[in-house]
């Protein structure tokens, strides 16, 4: 078994994107949980933790603490949606670890200027329906809903031109396997599983 990285000794980036509620985040951590050597980015946010959200879900800071790293070249892509900020630290993984980023379409894009060989997933909701659905779920107010599900197939279209897969979660097991797969495939594409 040879070690994660490519002939460069550089991680591969494998990037998880899509629209609010689509289940990204559900997704990268079952990864994260079961594909040895894989490591997880915790994004920074300025929104406030959600009702029955783990606490290690994001790394919840005011504006001034995301403004100070941000400043200091702490983020590898960083957007402001919805009213708050969000970004993700330069990858730092262990020795031997690939990077695993769970990121909105406009982080994509950054990643993907900054590391062109990044694999980018694009993962999709069975239909509008289950999408809201999601999103009141984890108790989203109607108003956020209603923007959410306004922006969807805009970040959606942008997500298609960037990802290298896509990905409908209609059930997340499934989903889980068939990125994992994806994943796979690339490790083995690089010499890498």
């Amino acid at each position: 078994m040879g070690p994660p990285a490519g002939a460069d000794g550089e991680p591969l980036v494998f990037v998880i994107v899509g629209p609010s509620g689509v289940g990204k985040g559900s997704i990268a951590g079952a990864l994260a949980a079961r594909v040895p050597r894989l490591w997880l980015s915790r994004s920074w946010t300025t929104r406030p933790q959600r009702a029955g959200e783990a606490p290690d879900a994001y790394h919840f800071v005011d504006d001034a603490a995301f403004e100070d790293h941000a400043a200091a070249g702490g983020f590898i892509e960083s957007a402001s949606v919805f009213g708050h900020r969000y970004g993700t630290p330069q990858p730092d993984p262990p020795p031997g670890h690939d990077v695993l980023l769970e990121i909105d379409v406009q982080g994509a894009a950054q990643v993907r200027r900054q590391h062109p060989d990044a694999v980018v997933v694009l993962i999709g909701a069975p239909s509008r329906r289950a999408l809201e659905g999601r999103l009141r779920g984890r108790g989203t107010d109607e108003e956020t809903i209603a923007r959410r599900l306004a922006e969807a197939p805009h970040e959606e279209a942008i997500g298609r031109d960037l990802a290298d897969h896509v990905v409908v979660n209609d059930e997340l097991s499934r989903a889980t396997d068939e990125v994992a797969a994806i994943l796979d495939g690339h490790r083995n594409d690089r010499g890498l599983a």
